[in-house]
């Protein structure tokens, strides 16, 4: 027969894999392991594939056509609606940054690769905002990667060896999980998303397939699989090493249930529960649908949603599983719907092209939300020479080396403007001087300064303009031994470094120290995005200004100035004197922003500092080229 006989227990281990996943995502307290469930998916899927692909092997049957054909039938008419509905409300809420971010995700999720675009940079659990309404896609993306390799390698060896299949899959699980316990310490991210650290889990469950002809059920085993399950969702938590060793307890749990579970069981008869089994019916569409719904919510919403919204979402969530499994997987499945394979390639084909061109679209900024046009209007955008981190003029001289972190990159246009063709020497997040850095796992940020004294040796400027957020940890560079914050009094740690810096500048070139921007998110929580993506809140008012006693940095800009006043080769900008007029601190002046996120200042507030700035106040040739 070409397929195995239905469990109904199974789908209920379906629902208890699913629910933890949506009270993790919607942040209910207790659930922190929830995530785990996708774990117990990863097993039940390579369980039921397996058990699909030898019964038709057995019977001679077995294509990779054919089973290419099922596995597009299952999931692909399923998500397109998830794509759509979720791009929709992406265009109508996030911020460009954020919609830029999302159409990334939705490219990568129309081509099954979603995993290879978040194990660059997105952190499952504090990810960037844009990538939320799919990050869960992730797993999609694994099990279909795995669906390539390995149905291909079970026909060669059934063609080739039969006896070969079980040590085969063996050492892909014990590989797998090896690889996923060295890795996943050292490279978190490429062993949260990646395949070959991830199919071991797969594995786990063709190996219960393979044996599960020899098993007899077993109560005992069976409660046991899900007490196991229940502890490592209990146990397991964001910082725990995954896919690391905690994993074993919810993929051998859920091995033991397959395995074991049966209806003349305690454990049978309670998953076959008709709620439970309901659940685990819909579970796919319940799992697409969730995360979208609840990362809207949580853009809309400033602070952890209220419990009534929590329910509202799992219901809406749940009965667009159900229609999604009612009236598209069901039909699509059946053939009652794209009955013949051309129609379901043609239908595939469009859906995926559409996503992953408006997707591309929405990445090359051809596409843009609707928040778009209010942030030109106000002059908020991100400005286009950001992504610059680095730029250094050839052949004339230098007026100037702008250098420091991203608050550096904020003024190098106005600085141009002010000054001349000047150097920029920037690194996000880093504040680097002799022997002391602000980022010690990072070498780049120790090596910082480096470059700037090769630059500063090699052109002469006449300036070294050193901008940058100052309120931050200072680490030995030798040692990565904390010397505490400049705030927190360490001024002469910081200072000493500063003086071993124009040691090692040419003896011409002066120092400007520029202090730190009063920062918008210095307003509070609901700024920590910028004023725009403040607006998505429904739930708050955004600021305009605030007091200028709540500025960010006012300590540490205090010491960069008294250090400056007593220092013949250094000088000092204040950044806050001219943001923060009559003791507030503006955010939107008028119809124009001076912030184009929480942190980082527009071209035109950035323009207003340095145009501050007593050019003839400073001992350099002027005037400037």
């Amino acid at each position: 027969m070409t397929h195995p006989a239905y469990r109904p227990e199974i789908d209920g281990l379906r629902a208890v894999a699913i629910i933890p996943v949506v009270l993790f995502h919607a942040k209910v307290p207790g659930f922190g392991g929830g995530f785990a469930g996708v774990d117990v998916f990863f097993v039940i899927s390579g369980y039921l594939i397996t058990r699909i692909i030898m019964a038709q092997l057995a019977e001679g049957r077995f294509t990779l056509a054919g089973f290419f054909e099922r596995r597009a039938r299952r999931i692909l008419p399923p998500i397109f609606p998830v794509l759509l509905a979720s791009t929709l409300a992406a265009w109508a809420i996030l911020t460009p940054p954020d919609f830029r971010q999302f159409a990334q995700s939705l490219a990568a999720t129309a081509l099954f690769g979603a995993n290879f675009l978040f194990a660059r940079s997105a952190d499952y659990f504090t990810t960037q905002e844009g990538f939320t309404p799919l990050i869960h896609m992730w797993s999609l993306a694994v099990e279909e990667q795995f669906y390539l390799l390995f149905p291909p390698l079970l026909l060669i060896l059934w063609k080739a060896n039969r006896r070969l299949i079980v040590p085969a899959v063996l050492i892909v699980a014990l590989g797998g999980l090896a690889l996923a316990i060295l890795a996943a310490p050292r490279h978190p991210l490429l062993a949260f998303y990646l395949l070959p650290t991830r199919m071991w889990e797969l594995a786990v469950g063709s190996l219960c397939a393979l044996a599960i002809r020899h098993i007899r059920p077993n109560g005992t085993l069976a409660l046991a699989g899900l007490a196991l399950i229940a502890a490592g969702f209990a146990l397991i938590g964001e910082e725990t090493s995954v896919p690391g060793p905690m994993m074993l307890l919810p993929v051998g749990g859920a091995s033991l249930v397959i395995l074991f579970a049966g209806t003349q069981n305690s454990a049978g008869r309670l998953l076959a529960l008709r709620p439970l089994v309901g659940i685990g019916l819909v579970s796919f569409g319940l799992y697409l649908w969730h995360q979208p719904l609840f990362a809207i919510a949580h853009y809309q919403w400033l602070g952890p949603l209220p419990g009534g919204m929590i329910v509202a979402i799992i219901a809406m969530a749940t009965a667009l599983a159900t229609m999604s499994w009612r009236w598209i997987e069901q039909p699509v499945r059946s053939r009652r719907i794209l009955a013949s394979r051309n129609k379901l390639a043609m239908a595939c084909l469009a859906g995926t092209l559409l996503a992953a061109g408006a997707g591309l679209g929405g990445h090359l900024r051809l596409i843009e939300p609707r928040s778009a046009s209010i942030m030109r209007q106000m002059d908020g955008a991100r400005p286009a020479h950001f992504d610059q981190s680095v730029v250094i003029p050839d052949g004339a001289p230098l007026p100037f080396i702008l250098y420091g972190d991203s608050h550096a990159g904020q003024y190098y246009p106005a600085f141009v403007e002010r000054l001349g063709n000047g150097a920029l020497l920037s690194e996000n997040g880093c504040l680097s001087a002799p022997g002391i850095n602000g980022w010690p796992d990072q070498p780049a940020c120790a090596r910082h300064v480096d470059r700037l004294i090769e630059l500063a040796g090699d052109r002469q400027p006449p300036l070294v303009i050193w901008a940058q957020r100052w309120e931050r940890e200072l680490f030995d560079s030798a040692t990565g031994q904390s010397l505490g914050a400049l705030a927190d009094g360490e001024g002469a740690v910081l200072f000493a470094a500063v003086d071993r810096l124009l040691g090692q500048l040419p003896p011409q070139t002066r120092l400007l120290l520029v202090g730190n921007s009063p920062t918008a998110w210095a307003a509070g929580d609901t700024m920590w995005g910028g004023w725009l993506r403040c607006r998505a809140y429904l739930n708050a008012d955004c600021p305009v200004s605030y007091p200028a006693g709540m500025a960010e940095g006012r300590a540490e800009s205090r010491l960069l100035a008294a250090y400056a006043a007593q220092n013949p080769r250094v000088d000092y900008l204040d950044a806050a004197a001219p943001l923060c007029p009559d003791g507030r601190c503006t955010i939107r002046d008028g119809d124009r922003l001076l912030y184009w996120d929480g942190s980082h200042l527009t071209v035109a507030a950035a323009r207003r500092v340095v145009d501050s700035l007593d050019v003839r106040a400073l001992a350099i040739p002027a005037p400037l080229p």
